[in-house]
């Protein structure tokens, strides 16, 4: 008896090794379809990188084989199934799985948990970004327009599991919101307007809105904008099997089945202008000959729904994806119109990527700051937590770097002075980061701006200017 014992053991451990050697045979002849999960795999390592060693070879190499064994999805997909039916969760960190089937971007969490949570300064810096690229906008007669498309589960909260317990304190979008009114900023609250609708507009099993919704989103932003457009009100639809989820895709990469969507019986008018393989892509122009006006719209995967009712009411479109937003289109587009989209998750952007945009030019006292006769609420420091940075943008010089938080209030902007023997030019700075950031405190106390070279003199010093307490900090370069 103990012999067939340890003999179906050691058979085990052989089935078990021939089992994990088959997967790494099969790796080049049963590939993984990636596109399903959103993300790129890992590349096979190189030992020998830049001509050095590669001391992450056998992490690099661990990665390479999770992503690439054989039958990795079919497996994936079968654990999933497993732990959903079973245990009521999910297998996959980037995924949460709700009542009823409903899948949740678990990147949303922070903001439903009310964790994370954005600081007073940052909220006035974000706030301050929107007012710059409006004033911008404004100057050379362009309407801008801000919008920030809901979290999933903020509008649905009733799907998410009941260990979820949504916050009842202030969210970034609701602190965004207040300063945004008190600053003037124009935008569209789609947050109210989606709660105040019973319809359900979102997908059960992707974490973005259905045509239905994208439409309800459209039609408020292009009021916002004062655009006449078509009303979908009374457009018939049918409701399709079409739609193929992200969340599904990541959690489920091995099924095939389709979400639901709206699909309208109106064909759009718009056509592209550049190659699109289709509304994901990072750039993308189209037109329409039968409609007028010029669009420039930075938006994320939100957008991706909503390009084809916003492409249709305008003669040209120009939509861009990704950050930092940049202004310069507007001129390159001859465009009458700006439209800036992100999702309520990706609020903390608007402060961690610099928009490319000039710095306006503001009045301080000049000659307070020539003369160095400093009275008591100006003073010249020097802290080690400030920096000073440029580098040479072509026509433009880009000044950037920290300021010291003890020298800054919550609701202070800070400046660049330009100063030259006889004169001072005074810039103020956009409260962002141009350096990358993992998270948003990093730029908590970031700044940058855009200088045109035509205004600088052949000779000058760079000063940052930052207030604290009815103080004017002065920080040398």
């Amino acid at each position: 008896m103990l012999k067939k014992k340890e003999f179906f053991e050691k058979l085990y451990i052989v089935v078990f090794i021939v089992m994990l050697a088959s997967l790494s045979l099969l790796m080049p002849f049963v590939k993984s379809d990636m596109n399903k999960e959103k993300r790129a795999g890992a590349k096979l390592p190189k030992l020998i990188k830049e001509k050095k060693i590669n001391f992450d070879f056998c992490d690099e190499l661990t990665d390479y084989f999770s992503d690439n064994f054989a039958f990795r999805q079919e497996l994936s997909t079968a654990d999933a199934v497993i732990k959903a039916k079973v245990f009521n969760t999910s297998n996959q960190d980037r995924v949460v799985l709700g009542k009823d089937g409903w899948l949740f971007y678990s990147e949303s969490m922070h903001d439903y948990l009310g964790e994370d949570v954005m600081s007073e300064r940052e909220i006035h810096n974000a706030v301050k970004v929107l007012e710059l690229m409006q004033e911008n906008c404004e100057e050379r007669g362009v309407t801008f327009l801000f919008t920030v498309a809901p979290n999933k589960n903020s509008l649905y909260p009733e799907n998410m599991p009941d260990n979820y317990i949504k916050t009842n304190e202030k969210t970034n979008y609701d602190m965004l919101r207040s300063g945004m009114k008190d600053k003037n900023v124009n935008f569209v609250d789609l947050h109210s307007a989606f709660l105040a609708d019973d319809r359900v507009m979102y997908h059960k099993w992707d974490s973005h809105w259905t045509n239905e919704g994208a439409v309800f989103a459209v039609d408020l932003i292009l009021d916002g904008v004062g655009k006449e457009h078509y009303d979908y009100t009374d457009e018939p639809y049918t409701i399709q099997a079409v739609h193929r989820g992200d969340l599904y895709n990541i959690i489920y990469p091995s099924l095939d089945e389709l979400d639901d969507n709206v699909i309208y019986e109106r064909e759009h008018e718009y056509s592209y202008v550049n190659a699109v393989k289709n509304t994901e892509d990072p750039i993308i122009m189209t037109q329409n000959p039968a409609a007028s006006g010029s669009l420039v719209m930075f938006r994320d995967s939100y957008g991706n729904a909503s390009i084809p009712y916003i492409a249709d009411e305008y003669e040209k479109g120009f939509f861009s994806k990704g950050q930092p937003a940049d202004l310069d289109q507007v001129g390159f587009q001859n465009a009458d119109t700006v439209i800036y989209e992100i999702v309520e998750r990706n609020i903390p952007w608007l402060i961690e990527y610099l928009p490319y945009m000039d710095a306006p030019e503001r009045e301080l006292p000049e000659k307070i700051i020539l003369e160095r006769d400093l009275p008591g609420n100006i003073r010249e420091v020097s802290s080690d937590k400030v920096s000073i940075n440029t580098e040479d943008k072509g026509n433009r010089l880009l000044v950037y770097g920290n300021v010291d938080k003890d020298y800054t209030d919550d609701d202070s902007n800070i400046y660049i002075m330009i100063i030259s023997e006889d004169a001072v030019t005074v810039f103020e700075a956009t409260p962002a980061s141009y350096e990358k950031v993992h998270d948003h405190k990093e730029a908590e106390y970031a700044y940058g701006a855009y200088i045109n070279k035509e205004l600088l003199p052949e000779d000058y010093e760079i000063m940052v200017i930052t207030e604290c307490e009815g103080i004017l900090y002065v920080y040398n370069q």
